[in-house]
């Protein structure tokens, strides 16, 4: 194809529609001062030292555009970059509803809109959109034999750049292959699925050091069953009956269906129901594999969002009225059943959609916090959510008996805010920030003391050691308990120091794997440079 004919005028029309839609549906976001969403809130940009390259990435951009700027745009491109890849790679050729409804669909649905309303349109309904584009290249890599070095290298790269926005990209590139790579087995390539996974551990190792950090250091300290949740509600095996359901009719389609790469797409959608049923009823602990299973487990809007994307790309396949029938119907069960997050939002609800502002007051009393050095900072004011993201913070107090806890010297708290007045002895009222009042707390004497409760005065904490400058230990320092702090036991959930240096083994690690996750985030554009087919041939031949 001549490279005049790689986008025509139906592709600038196609194209116009898509942005215009998406522009109307975000008017209100797009034109908004700095607001809350979710658990997502504008802050000061802060420099996040040597932890992952994303981080980096993300910092200097919030420089360059402002970090109000740049969550928009990547909530904007969350939404547009999954129907304009799908026009260029399934949608081209075709009738209207396979040309412009069905890539509109893609994102503008239920369960997307249900991820944009928590806060993460900017990270997991970002790397959802390029999903497609990760569907195109690994079937690309499949029968483009003479060509599948030079796709591979096209994946990697959208694997690395989703891994920037959200640490589970290569997760979510794993269900939207396996359809390819239960195509290879059927025609006997069975050493086919090296390639896309090889591609997965490339975007894997670009963050490797903060995928080690999550899956060792938090992910294990936050999990949190959700049959759990379901049991309070009456709902125990609620999610695996709706997954068990929707796995038998995808399994019926096996009987229908001719078109492979339909059958495929929709049988790897059977498989992630079935696994996402199993994984409710079965806890594995097993370190690393057991924290990326919960990543399939503790977010169930996750597992009916990949659904719905794959059973939308099913459609394109179809050509009978027919055929339609039971993904359409999938797709209405996953929108309609209860906990799938479809009933969250609806389509419509975007286009009048307007985000919770940020109240002046807010960056005004995070300026004085940062500006007085805060230690513990504790809330009374939960109805403030956002006020979790201030210096310092560690937690919302629910019972406000709780403050004589708080005001041990154990707890190292050194500020209390709250929108009433608190008559307690050893908290002063500092300053007022709108409805919020600033106490600090008189009984504060540092984060480090002894076990009689007197304090040590000459100290230094970071996150990879800490130095005590005192008589003799063991001391109390105002952390909450890791098995990672060398020299270290567990007194009452606090760090307590059996010697006057503590190291973090594991913030030392990825420090250390910093350098590493670099390297493997440049190295598929470094193979870029020297693959010599011209790129264009990405489009070509659809």
């Amino acid at each position: 194809m001549h490279p005049k004919g790689l986008v025509k005028r139906d592709d600038i029309i196609y194209l116009s529609i898509f942005v215009l839609v998406f522009l109307i549906a975000l008017r209100n976001y797009i034109i908004s001062p700095p607001y809350t969403l979710g658990d997502t809130t504008i802050l000061p940009p802060t420099n996040p030292g040597l932890y992952t390259p994303s981080a980096i990435i993300q910092y200097y951009l919030s420089l360059l555009i402002g970090e109000n700027n740049l969550i928009k745009t990547l909530n904007f491109l969350a939404f547009i970059i999954a129907p304009i890849s799908i026009y260029f790679t399934l949608g081209r050729k075709g009738d209207l509803f396979k040309r412009l409804i069905l890539p509109l669909i893609f994102t503008l649905n239920p369960t997307a809109i249900s991820i944009f309303y928590t806060g993460d349109g900017e990270s997991i309904l970002l790397v959802y959109s390029l999903q497609p584009l990760v569907y195109y290249l690994t079937y690309k890599m499949l029968y483009d034999v003479k060509n599948r070095f030079k796709y591979l290298i096209y994946l990697s790269i959208v694997e690395v750049i989703g891994q920037i926005f959200f640490f589970q990209m290569f997760l979510f590139s794993f269900f939207f292959q396996l359809p390819f790579i239960l195509l290879s087995i059927r025609e006997r390539k069975y050493m086919f699925f090296l390639y896309p996974i090889l591609a997965d551990l490339l975007g894997f190792l670009s963050e490797l050091s903060w995928e080690i950090y999550l899956y060792i250091g938090v992910v294990p300290d936050v999990l949190v069953s959700p049959a759990n949740t379901l049991v309070r509600l009456g709902l125990a095996y609620y999610s695996t009956i709706v997954s068990s359901l929707l796995f038998a009719i995808v399994i019926t389609t096996a009987f229908i269906y001719k078109n492979k790469y339909a059958l495929a797409t929709i049988t790897s959608v059977g498989f992630l129901f079935i696994i996402y049923a199993i994984l409710q009823n079965f806890q594995f602990n097993i370190p690393i594999i057991s924290a990326l299973l919960a990543a399939i487990t503790t977010f169930q809007t996750k597992v009916y969002l990949l659904s719905f994307g794959l059973l939308d790309l099913s459609l394109f396949y179809f050509k009978k009225a027919r055929e339609f029938i039971i993904p359409l119907l999938s797709l209405l069960l996953i929108v309609l059943l209860v906990n799938t997050g479809g009933l969250q939002a609806t389509t419509y609800s975007i286009f009048s959609f307007k985000p919770q502002l940020m109240p002046t007051w807010y960056y005004e009393l995070y300026d004085y916090l940062s500006q007085n050095n805060p230690s513990n900072v504790y809330s009374l004011a939960t109805q403030y959510q956002y006020l979790q993201y201030l210096p310092g913070f560690s937690g919302f107090v629910e019972d406000p008996s709780f403050i004589h806890n708080l005001t041990n010297p154990f707890y190292g708290m050194k500020y209390l805010i709250s929108t009433s007045q608190i008559n307690y002895t050893g908290l002063r009222l500092v300053k007022t920030f709108g409805p919020v009042l600033v106490y600090y707390n008189e009984n504060f004497t540092g984060l480090v003391h002894y076990l009689n409760g007197s304090p040590v005065s000459n100290y230094s904490i970071s996150n990879v050691e800490i130095k005590i400058y005192g008589d003799a230990p063991p001391y109390v320092v105002s952390l909450p308990y890791s098995s990672y702090w060398s020299n270290a036991k567990n007194y009452n959930g606090f760090l307590e120091l059996t010697s006057n240096i503590s190291q973090n083994s594991l913030t030392t690690l990825i420090h250390e794997l910093f350098f590493a996750s670099l390297f493997f985030l440049i190295l598929p554009f470094i193979l870029l440079i020297f693959e010599k087919t011209p790129m264009k041939s990405l489009i070509v031949g659809r």
